[in-house]
């Protein structure tokens, strides 16, 4: 009775955390859109992108939506071709759910 009490009066401390975090999923979801319109060397050259904006003085949080995005975009890219992890080859199949970016 006492924690309802309690999450009553003050909230749910995980969903304030998740309400903090959402608009960061959208921001990443909306560049992962625009990424479709990339070309595969486009998205790799993202990450020397992301280099030069931090060395200009954006933060990692300023860069953070579109690096993700591009790197759940590489990863839809690469769904059913074969990776090596360990020395096993598998066949990729992983594109980030939105609770995994956070």
């Amino acid at each position: 009775m006492f924690k309802r009490l309690i999450a009553w009066i003050a909230g749910d401390y995980n969903q304030k955390q998740l309400n903090k975090l959402q608009p960061i999923v959208k921001k990443i979801n909306e560049f992962f859109a625009e990424f479709e319109t990339l070309s595969d060397d486009q998205i790799k050259a993202k990450t020397q992108e992301f280099k030069d904006r931090l060395a200009k003085g954006e933060t990692l949080d300023d860069i953070l939506p579109e690096a993700f995005a591009a790197v759940k975009q590489a990863c839809k890219r690469m769904v059913g071709s074969e990776v090596e992890v360990k020395g096993e080859k598998l066949i990729w199949n992983m594109v980030p759910y939105d609770v995994q970016m956070l």
